[in-house]
């Protein structure tokens, strides 16, 4: 269950940071404000396997 939580938060991380260093960089909606949210959600669902790896890797080297 922590590996899970632990996946979810290094996603939200990783995904943030990339949302911020990138910006909103594919047009998912013609609100702004919807493109924004829709764009963060691609980039933390796109983080989940890299963050998944770090976990795991992590946690097995322990």
């Amino acid at each position: 269950m922590a590996a899970i939580v632990l996946t979810f938060i290094g996603s939200l991380f990783l995904g943030g940071g990339l949302w911020l260093a990138l910006g909103s960089r594919f047009r998912l909606s013609f609100d702004d404000e919807q493109n924004e949210r829709l764009n963060f959600v691609l980039f933390f669902v796109g983080t989940v396997p890299v963050s998944f790896v770090l976990v795991f890797f992590g946690l097995g080297e322990s």
